[in-house]
C-alpha cells in the first residue's frame, strides 16, 4: 500500500510540476519575446513605452506597454507569482519523493563517492542554497552593471558546481540537482527580485508619489536572466530520461555544455539568428562536442574485439547474475521494497524475456553502466564483463 501511495503521490507532483512549469516558461518567454519586439508609440505619447501587433485565432492584438503614472493605476492588474511557487514547490517535493526517499537507489553512486544518505542529502541541499546565494551575492556587487565580467565568472563557478555534483552523487542525481539548483535560483528572482521591486512601484503610483523606475529595470534584469537559465533546466530534466547523457565524461563539463546550449538557443529564439550569429555558432559548437562525449564510450566499446574478454559464459550462470542483480526490480513480483511493477513493463523472469532484452542489458548495465540505479545490488565490474562476453559470443540460452 505505501508503494501504491508513493507512486500516485509521484504522478500528481509530476503533473502539477509539468502544468506549473509550462506556464511559467510560456508566460516569461512570451513577456521577454514581447519587450524585444516593441515598436516606438505612433502617437509618441509619454506613458507608453512601446507597441506590438500579434496575430491569432483569426485576429490580432495591438499590445501597449504602458508605463506606471502616478496616481493612475488600471482597473485590474494580473500579477504572475502562482506559476512559478507551484513550479518550485512541486519540483522540490518530487526530489524529496523520489531522491531524498530512495537515496541508496538514485542519490548515491559508491563508485563516485563512498557516503551515507545523510551525507549525500547535505550535499545536494547545499549546492541548492548555496548556488542561489552565491549566485544572489556576485550579482548584487558593483559588476551587475558589467555582465560581460559577471558571465564568465557565473559559468566557472557553475562548472565548478558541476565537478562537485559529479564527484559526489551518482550521475542521474547531480544532473538534477544542478538543475534544481538553476530552478531554485529562477523561483527565488521572482520571488525576491521581480514582484517585490514591482509591487513597491504600484503602490507609489497608487498613492500618487513619484515612482522609482530603476526598480522595474532590477526587475527585468533578473527575468532576463531567468529565460536564460530555462531551457538549461528543461535539458537537465529531460536528461534523467537518457543515460548516455548523464553518464558521458567528464559529466561536469557535460553539464556545463548544457547550459550554454540551452542559453544559446533561448538567445537565438528571441533574438533570432541573423542577430545573433556568435550565439549560434557557440551553441552549434556545444551540440556537436556534446553529441561526440554521450557517444564516445559506445565507440570506444566497439573498437575492442571480443576475443579480449574471453570465452561466452554458460546461460545458467548469467541466468543466476540477472536474477540477483537486476530481476529483483525487473519482475512480475518485484522483491526491491518500493516497487509494485517492474519499472517501465521490464521483466527478467524467463529465458525468452531475457533473450529479447540483449541489446538493452548491454547498453544499460554493461556500456553505461546505468543499471543498477546507483549500483544498489553491488553487481561489479567482473560481472559486467561477463555479461559483456555472453552478449558478444551471440547472448546463447545454453
Amino acid at each position: 500500500m505505501e508503494a501504491t501511495l508513493r507512486e500516485w503521490l509521484s504522478l500528481l507532483l509530476r503533473w502539477i510540476h509539468v502544468i506549473a512549469g509550462i506556464m511559467w516558461i510560456g508566460d516569461s518567454l512570451l513577456f521577454m519575446w514581447i519587450d524585444s519586439h516593441l515598436s516606438p508609440d505612433p502617437q509618441g505619447r509619454k506613458d507608453v513605452a512601446g507597441v506590438t501587433w500579434l496575430i491569432h485565432g483569426g485576429g490580432y492584438y495591438h499590445l501597449e506597454k504602458r508605463l506606471l503614472v502616478p496616481g493612475r493605476l488600471p482597473p485590474r492588474l494580473r500579477w504572475f507569482w502562482l506559476e512559478a511557487t507551484g513550479t518550485w514547490l512541486s519540483g522540490f517535493l518530487l526530489l524529496i519523493l523520489i531522491y531524498y526517499m530512495s537515496a541508496d537507489a538514485y542519490l548515491i553512486d559508491r563508485s563516485v563517492r563512498s557516503v551515507t544518505a545523510g551525507q549525500a542529502i547535505a550535499v545536494g541541499l547545499g549546492m541548492i542554497v548555496g548556488g542561489w546565494l552565491l549566485y544572489d551575492g556576485l550579482w548584487r556587487t558593483s559588476l551587475r552593471d558589467r555582465p560581460l565580467v559577471l558571465l564568465p565568472v557565473s559559468l566557472a563557478l557553475l562548472a565548478a558546481a558541476g565537478y562537485l555534483a559529479t564527484h559526489v552523487l551518482s550521475a542521474r542525481a547531480a544532473f538534477l540537482h544542478i538543475g534544481a539548483m538553476l530552478g531554485t535560483i529562477m523561483a527565488a528572482n521572482v520571488w525576491v527580485h521581480i514582484l517585490p521591486p514591482q509591487y513597491r512601484m504600484v503602490q507609489a503610483a497608487r498613492a500618487g508619489r513619484e515612482i522609482d523606475y530603476s526598480l522595474g529595470a532590477h526587475a527585468k534584469t533578473r527575468s532576463t536572466h531567468n529565460t536564460y537559465m530555462t531551457f538549461p533546466v528543461i535539458f537537465l530534466m529531460i536528461s534523467q530520461h537518457f543515460p548516455a547523457v548523464f553518464v558521458a565524461q567528464p559529466g561536469w563539463l557535460v553539464l556545463w555544455l548544457f547550459f550554454v546550449l540551452g542559453a544559446g538557443a533561448r538567445h537565438l529564439m528571441l533574438v533570432g539568428v541573423r542577430a545573433g550569429r556568435t550565439t549560434a555558432a557557440v551553441t552549434a559548437a556545444a551540440l556537436v562536442i556534446l553529441v561526440y562525449l554521450t557517444a564516445r564510450p559506445v565507440l570506444s566499446a566497439r573498437n575492442v574485439s571480443p576475443v579480449a574478454y574471453g570465452p561466452a559464459p554458460p546461460f545458467a550462470q548469467v541466468r543466476a547474475l540477472l536474477v540477483e542483480r537486476c530481476a529483483v526490480c525487473h519482475s512480475e513480483t518485484p522483491v526491491m521494497p518500493g516497487f509494485i511493477a517492474p519499472p517501465l513493463n521490464v521483466k527478467m523472469d524467463t529465458p525468452q524475456q531475457i533473450r529479447a532484452l540483449v541489446g538493452r542489458i548491454r547498453v544499460r548495465a554493461v556500456e553505461q553502466q546505468t543499471m543498477p540505479p546507483g549500483n544498489i545490488t553491488h553487481i561489479t565490474d567482473e560481472e559486467r564483463e561477463l555479461l559483456r562476453r555472453w552478449i558478444d559470443a551471440g547472448a546463447p540460452l545454453k
